[in-house]
């Protein structure tokens, strides 16, 4: 047995000061914060519907969506992803290659200093930025009364694959994907000009009987002249006679166009591509009373395609197979 040492009644009084100076400094902050929290719209709600939605905890992105950046779980972000990019009712295996591929992207941005049209997120919710991305609301929205039944086939890829993600000499890769590839895929060097060794041309076959595969745009003459002389104000060319003013085209393995000369000015297929709105760079010119671009394939060609993965999926080909396909040289772990 032994006494209790009496604390000095002067310790208590500086205990008393260093608790109140505490309060004084502490308390406001935490407050602060969440008076801050609480100004913000309000977090994407957890996904619901019907099904038991409850996944394991396997980390975070900031997203840019509605004007503001939230804080979310990676794999709810990932299902959201899944559910914008790709058809419901494409294949698990399809479904689930999308899934692996969006999250690499996700956490790809993440670590590679995050989406650089929205300073503080990882990513945004646009897809010619970012990727695209649903909300629940939106889910339900543009599913109607197959909204339950979809969320859980596209829950099911996700749950199935969390965590997962495509590696290329130990670093997640930037996962780039598109609709439809025209019969092959483009080497990144001809589109984002870098060359990615995982980013590689590789055939695509049997992708012909998507809705997106063919396209076709036809202009007047006039509007061929002036969409060229907006663009670009030198350009020299007679819309009497366009016939003569378009030739030389170059194109890349993949059959896309990579140059191709109008009037005086040699533009990219790219810019071709952004200047008439057409669905790639794989594309025929005619030229008769007007100008009648034919196009083959959706997208900017570059990584898996989307209509592919589907095609690999019905042959048989798993999850693994179809990335593996796409993205040359990688792992999946």
């Amino acid at each position: 047995m032994y006494l209790r040492r009496r604390r000095p009644v002067g310790s208590g009084i500086i205990i008393i000061i260093i608790l109140a100076v505490l309060a004084a400094v502490i308390f406001p902050v935490l407050f602060a914060r969440k008076g801050k929290e609480s100004e913000s719209p309000g977090e994407v709600p957890a996904l619901s519907g019907g099904i038991d939605l409850k996944i394991e905890r396997v980390g975070t992105v900031n997203l840019y969506i509605g004007g503001k950046i939230i804080k979310m779980d990676l794999e709810d972000y990932v299902t959201g992803v899944v559910a914008a990019e790709m058809p419901a009712s494409y294949e698990p295996e399809a479904l689930k290659a999308q899934a692996v591929a969006s999250r690499t992207y996700a956490v790809y941005q993440k670590i590679h200093g995050g989406c650089s049209k929205h300073p503080g997120a990882d990513v945004c919710a646009d897809s010619s930025s970012c990727q695209a991305y649903l909300t629940p609301q939106q889910m339900a929205k543009r599913w109607g009364g197959s909204a339950d039944s979809n969320l859980a086939k596209i829950r099911a890829a996700v749950d199935s694959t969390r965590g997962q993600m495509v590696y290329y000499n130990g670093e997640p890769i930037e996962a780039l994907y598109f609709a439809s590839s025209g019969g092959k895929t483009e080497d990144c060097a001809n589109v984002f000009s870098q060359s990615l060794p995982y980013l590689k041309s590789v055939e695509s076959a049997g992708e012909e009987s998507f809705s997106n595969y063919y396209g076709k745009v036809s202009v007047s003459a006039e509007e061929f002249v002036s969409a060229l002389k907006e663009y670009s104000p030198g350009i020299k060319i007679d819309k009497n006679n366009i016939a003569a003013s378009v030739g030389d085209i170059k194109r890349t393995q993949s059959d896309r166009v990579e140059s191709i000369r109008i009037g005086n000015k040699t533009f990219s297929g790219k810019e071709i591509r952004a200047i008439f709105s057409l669905n790639s760079t794989n594309f025929k010119v005619s030229v008769s009373d007007g100008v009648v671009f034919e196009t083959a394939g959706f997208g900017h060609g570059v990584g898996m395609s989307q209509n592919g993965a589907n095609v690999m999926a019905k042959n048989g080909a798993d999850y693994i197979e179809i990335l593996k396909h796409y993205y040359t040289g990688v792992t999946v772990k």
